[in-house]
């Protein structure tokens, strides 16, 4: 199978594997355990891990916490700031179309912790509109501004840096969802000003299993309560013996992210490029959804007329795509996220997501297309058919 769905997970790098393996066998020790070597050995690779971790953002180590998943990492900033601080009848906005991570978490603590969350528009495109968040900042009234820094679905790029200004000139904090961003694009959480991160290293070529959550350090100070108690690891925020192996990999993904990031982005865009090229020369009736440039230079997310998605994938059984977000895949409904853009329900059932990445070859992308053609245009022939024959009947 040829695998176009970078944004639902990416395949373990093998320099990634080789910087893991001793971690799963000779090096098993805890970095927890202060008494002899084994433990001091596995403390010093996870603090290795967590430097690297750290300046693919730009961010301190001692600003890099260790989770399980951004997932993870999203909650435990939610609900472990609702309960750090009092709340209670003040306000938390974020974007209708955030990921499910974020929306979920939001309402939970709508539901159960006394906060309102307000959930802003976008435009047809996926953008912001700047003056609304402005507007609806408000100085001792909002509790957390949340702003996903690039959607998964349709790879539209907000403009956190504006956002960030606005949420601190109203004494509040900003954070950010920056999952699919981290490894694509250029993230500096000093220059963006961004409070809080959440991200993960199954994005960007690292093992699934192990997230990272940066909290900003110095004034004024960001007081989280942990979700997870236990033996007071990471900082006391997040209870349980450190995954040492995934956090290893986290930490050498991040490494050759920043390594390779600005050619692979421009390599990865051409093909990107190339491939909407090709399917709007030769196919009607298609659409992108989201940014034609301000996007993710790996993501596309196409509309195709007359052609229900799902029946369109399986069509092409050799090419792994995908209609939404995996976390929201088992969902029947129309994407949130396209649904946001004011798509009817019919359009939104019509979209595909293609996300490329580090493996992905032209070769591949000639055949990908040339499959995707030739499955729309025989399912139009065939809903043609269709049509034709109830008219005679």
């Amino acid at each position: 199978m040829i695998y176009i769905d970078y944004n639902a997970t990416t395949p373990l790098d093998t320099r990634v594997r080789d910087s893991m393996r001793p971690w799963s066998s000779d090096k098993f020790g805890n970095a927890s355990s202060r008494d002899h070597a084994f433990g001091w050995d596995a403390e010093e690779a996870v603090e290795d891990a967590r430097f690297h971790v750290g300046n693919l953002i730009n961010a301190k180590t001692s600003e890099i916490i260790f989770t399980s998943c951004a997932t993870e990492s999203i909650n435990l900033v939610l609900k472990g700031l609702v309960h750090a601080k009092d709340a209670n009848g003040r306000t938390i906005i974020t974007s209708v179309p955030e990921h499910e991570a974020v929306l979920g978490a939001c309402r939970q603590i709508e539901a159960r912790m006394g906060v309102k969350v307000q959930y802003l528009p976008v435009d047809r495109y996926g953008n912001i509109d700047l003056a609304d968040w402005a507007h609806n900042i408000i100085k001792g009234e909002t509790f957390l501004v949340s702003l996903i820094l690039a959607n998964n679905e349709i790879g539209t790029i907000n403009p956190i840096r504006e956002v960030a200004r606005i949420a601190h000139d109203a004494g509040t904090l900003f954070f950010t969802d920056a999952t699919q961003a981290i490894g694509k694009i250029s993230v500096d959480v000093r220059a963006d000003g961004i409070d809080l991160m959440a991200f993960s290293a199954h994005k960007i070529y690292g093992p699934k299993g192990v997230g990272a959550l940066f909290i900003r350090s110095g004034e004024p100070k960001i007081e989280i309560e942990p979700l997870i108690a236990g033996g007071g690891q990471e900082r006391g925020l997040r209870g349980g013996t450190l995954n040492v192996p995934g956090i290893v990999g986290f930490g050498e993904a991040c490494r050759i992210a920043q390594m390779e990031m600005e050619e692979e982005t421009e390599r990865v865009r051409k093909l990107r490029d190339k491939l909407e090229r090709t399917l709007f020369a030769e196919l009607p009736d298609i659409w992108i959804n989201g940014q034609k440039s301000n996007r993710l230079p790996n993501t596309s997310n196409i509309g195709f007329s007359g052609v229900d998605a799902r029946t369109l994938i399986r069509d092409m059984h050799d090419i792994a795509v995908s209609t939404r977000s995996a976390c929201s895949s088992s969902s029947t409904g129309p994407s949130h996220v396209l649904k946001a853009l004011g798509l009817t329900d019919e359009q939104a059932y019509s979209c595909i997501r293609f996300s490329l990445g580090r493996f992905t070859t032209e070769e591949e992308i000639d055949y990908a297309v040339k499959k995707v053609i030739s499955s729309v245009r025989r399912l139009r022939s065939h809903s043609m058919i269709s049509i034709t024959n109830e008219r005679i009947h």
